[in-house]
């Protein structure tokens, strides 16, 4: 009947999928092959420490608990012990004579008189877990192949191959390197690996771009005043000489209107000196101050009249007037050159880029640009670079960038100004080695400073 029962528990403990359900197995399962009050698994998890994995008649443990911690310990003091233990019995009777005086006063509290530790030895022999069985009848120090206890050493044997197979994570590197070597494929790959290094490629960075006009002209304020409105609306094409944008007219007019009064009494003023410097001599020295008080106030209406033709601006050629919202413009105070939009042509296009420091390569002009835009990624844009600008600026999106401009060659239906989408930019012939490793070798560079 035992034997059955030892069969029925290596069924069980070969079917057990994790390291937790064979906990449970070896705690509360082993009873069939020898009575025992309590049974407690401790686990050697290594670097992560020793610490309580399972108990008998408890589903769910807290390895914090006082005796828990107490277990953990007692199974480190005795797991040299267990290591040297013969491999035909690896159990030890543990009494509290064999403990330090600190352990072995709590002994009455946690553990009945008689224990024994079994050791769930890995193929190396180490101890992967301690099994520990307590009870008040002493545990036999001799007997024969029919006595219970002599099953329950075969099970300790395969417990812990058993525990070693669902928790053991460490491998040589002399088995994983056998391992490895064993697949042909393996080996093909290490032949392979190094020629691949050495296949021919051509450096390139992706750096996010934009198409813009390379034939544009900036639109600002020939004045200082506040924008009326936009006439225009945004990315409309315009003809030479269209009004653009037209600027607040209030302050100007109510001047201009001061300016022509004080023009009409000037002039009365010197019809009225005129008809005296007729009758008297001395009429004639009020004649000339008035003819100068005349040409002044001509010259304020004059100016004026031209400060009334720059509240419009307009477009000094053909192109697409770019712009942001006009209601952002409404209503706005602007200085004098301040810019307002840009006039592009857009029949002239080019891509404008920003390569990330660390993304750049060696561009050098010429090079081939190929830009793939977000709204058709299917339908890339191919340009060639112009040139690439030496000193550091701040991308749009808050990266320190250099810029790259572009010309685009041919045409494209989808390619508009202002369309973003992500360029790739071609520098130098290189070998496939240097462009995989070029950042780990900068990196390494930069911290160790060789």
């Amino acid at each position: 009947m035992t034997d059955l029962a030892f069969h029925a528990l290596a069924a069980k403990v070969h079917a057990a999928p994790s390291a937790a359900d064979l906990a449970f197995i070896f705690c509360n399962e082993t009873h069939a092959l020898a009575s025992y009050r309590q049974a407690a698994l401790v686990g050697f998890f290594g670097a992560r420490r020793t610490r309580l994995a399972a108990h008998s008649g408890l589903a769910d443990i807290d390895a914090n608990s006082p005796y828990a911690l107490w277990l953990a310990d007692v199974a480190n003091h005795v797991r040299k012990q267990l290591d040297g233990l013969p491999a035909s019995a690896r159990v030890l009777a543990l009494s509290p004579a064999m403990l330090p005086s600190a352990l072995a006063a709590q002994w009455a509290d946690w553990m009945p008189d008689h224990v024994w530790v079994m050791s769930l030895a890995g193929p190396d022999g180490r101890a992967r877990a301690a099994l520990l069985l307590g009870r008040e009848t002493p545990w036999p120090a001799e007997f024969d192949a029919g006595a219970p206890e002599f099953l329950l050493l075969q099970a300790a044997a395969m417990y812990g191959h058993a525990w070693w197979a669902l928790t053991e994570r460490r491998r040589s590197v002399g088995t994983l390197w056998s391992g490895l070597w064993a697949r042909r494929a393996f080996r093909w790959a290490l032949i392979a690996l190094p020629l691949a290094l050495l296949v021919p490629v051509r450096e390139y960075a992706l750096v996010p771009a934009e198409v813009v006009s390379n034939h544009s002209q900036v639109i600002s304020s020939p004045r200082e005043s506040v924008i009326k409105r936009m006439v225009v609306k945004p990315n409309t094409p315009v003809e030479a000489g269209a009004v653009l944008a037209e600027l607040d007219d209030s302050t100007i007019y109510n001047r201009q209107a001061v300016a022509q009064a004080a023009l009409a009494s000037a002039r009365v003023d010197l019809l009225q000196a005129s008809q005296r410097a007729i009758e008297t001599q001395a009429a004639k020295a009020e004649l000339n101050i008035a003819e100068g008080k005349l040409r002044e106030r001509q010259v304020d209406v004059d100016a004026l009249q031209r400060e009334m033709g720059q509240l419009l601006i307009k477009a000094p050629s053909a192109g697409v007037f770019v712009y942001s919202d006009p209601n952002d413009w409404a209503g706005r105070p602007v200085q004098t050159g301040e810019r307002v939009g840009l006039l592009a042509d857009p029949a002239v296009l080019g891509l404008q880029a920003w390569a990330p420091v660390n993304e750049a390569v060696n561009l050098k002009p010429g090079a081939a640009m190929t830009l793939f835009m977000r709204v058709a990624p299917l339908d890339p844009v191919e340009a060639r670079l112009d040139y690439a600008g030496y000193q550091v600026i701040e991308a749009p999106n808050g990266v320190a960038s250099y810029l790259l401009r572009g010309t685009v060659e041919g045409t494209s239906a989808q390619a508009r100004i202002g369309l973003r989408g992500t360029a790739r930019i071609s520098g130098d012939w290189t070998v496939l080695g240097y462009l995989m490793f070029r950042r780990p070798f900068a990196a390494v560079r930069e911290w160790c400073g060789c």
